[in-house]
């Protein structure tokens, strides 16, 4: 019999007949299958070998045009014509093998450890789904739970274990994490319980309050005399002058320290006075504009001589941005009542009237500061690049942009004063071209 009667052009050219398939031969066997239901465009063909085996006519895939090519259609034929040859039936055979391939992952899912489950969920799952690929889930779970069981089989993990897990993090004081870690393991849990990797859900029942309870939102702000003193104290604490910028521009602009310290000059507009910050960036992945105060300007203009490169806060590696963590490292040191060993000696120097302050109490202060000057909620919210919540929400879809720069130029000006205390003279050093870290 004839072999080799298509072409590529046949192939290109071939449509099927109204509704029904059409079945081209290329002899020896081969079909090729032009499949009905798609959209020109859209063609579909399937290669099939059809052979005798016992006395029933049968069909062997070899493969989809144009994924597979023709002259691999007729290899694949030919292998399965060989078998054939040897009594032995293809169709079977790969029947058997796909069936000993699902049996074998089924026997891999039951001895797949804790650590297997998590990486089958971070690679699956995470990369795909969350805006960080998974980073934080696995900075999370890396110390406090797959290094104590990670090596056990995820089937045989029992509540206790987990209480075990969640109890050590707790008796540390670090209530919140205790929370995070809880919710991560029961996601990757029920993901594991989706596919079968377990049978029974070892965080089932376990709530907050077996961790590390109901968490109390954190109000801390800086009221105006402790900005004024802030500024008194900068000259004093040794910091890293680009630490002092980043200070005052995570005040100015109420920035989160990531989408600040991570940002390129690229972002930002110096001449119309605007930071875009990339959706890629930015919490509710959605571009956002900072409108730049006067004061913001200042400082940016400072930063500028002293990084002109492509990062506003380049690390010590070329090309990459300083630790998010360096700078609430920076400040935390400056608060203590004691030095830590190869950390800063000034320790107290930034202790506050209201207590312990963090990196993220500036974006909450900036909030609470606008609110004295009487700008409305709903613009705050929107200088954050805060969804309006409610019946805001569902009518209300106005950027805010000329009531937005309105605010950040008197949030601006308010800074400027309380900066300069109150007309006394400037506290803010200039910007030096180098500083240690």
């Amino acid at each position: 019999m004839a072999e080799r009667l298509l072409t590529e052009k046949h192939l290109q050219a071939a449509r099927p007949k109204a509704e029904r398939d059409v079945w081209l031969s290329d002899g020896g066997g081969l079909y090729a299958r032009v499949l009905a239901g798609y959209e020109p465009r859209e063609k579909r063909i399937a290669f099939h070998y059809r052979y005798k085996m016992d006395g029933h006519t049968r069909y062997f895939p070899c493969g989809t045009y144009p994924h597979t090519s023709l002259a691999e259609a007729r290899r694949a034929r030919d292998t399965a014509r060989k078998r054939r040859d040897q009594g032995i039936d293809p169709l079977g055979e790969q029947r058997r093998s796909r069936a000993e391939r699902r049996a074998k992952e089924q026997a891999d899912a039951l001895e797949k450890t804790v650590r297997g489950l998590f990486e089958d969920w971070e690679r699956r799952y995470l990369k795909g789904k969350w805006k960080d690929a998974g980073a934080l889930a696995r900075q999370f779970l890396e110390s406090d739970v797959l290094e104590h069981i990670g090596s056990v089989r995820a089937r045989d993990i029992t509540r206790a274990q987990v209480v075990e897990v969640i109890d050590r993090v707790t008796d540390r004081g670090a209530k919140r994490k205790a929370n995070a870690v809880l919710s991560l393991l029961k996601q990757m849990f029920a993901w594991g319980l989706a596919r079968g990797v377990i049978e029974t859900d070892p965080t089932h029942g376990l709530k907050r309050e077996h961790a590390g309870g109901t968490e109390k939102p954190r109000e801390r702000n800086l009221s105006p005399e402790e900005v004024t003193d802030l500024a008194k104290r900068l000259p004093n604490a040794k910091l890293p002058l680009r630490v002092q910028a980043a200070l005052w521009l995570l005040l100015a602009t109420g920035a989160r320290v990531g989408e600040l310290v991570k940002a390129e000059w690229a972002e930002f507009d110096l001449t119309a006075s605007t930071w875009t910050i990339p959706a890629e960036r930015s919490k509710n992945g959605k571009p956002h504009i900072v409108h730049l105060s006067g004061f913001a300007l200042g400082w940016l203009r400072r930063l500028r001589e002293a990084s002109p490169g492509r990062l506003l806060f380049e690390g010590r590696k070329a090309g990459e941005p300083v630790s998010e963590k360096w700078i609430g490292k920076c400040v935390r040191d400056r608060q203590r009542t004691k030095a830590l060993r190869g950390r800063t000696k000034k320790t107290g120097v930034l202790v506050l009237d209201g207590g312990e302050w963090r990196i993220h109490d500036l974006r909450r202060t900036m909030a609470s500061r606008m609110g004295d000057l009487g700008i409305a909620p709903h613009v705050i919210e929107k200088c954050l690049n805060h969804a309006l919540e409610g019946i805001l929400r569902v009518y209300q879809h106005q950027e805010y942009l000329p009531e937005r720069k309105a605010a950040f130029e008197r949030w601006g000006a308010e800074l400027a004063r309380l900066s300069s205390g109150e007309g006394a003279e400037s506290n803010v050093l200039p910007m030096q071209r180098k500083a240690r870290r």
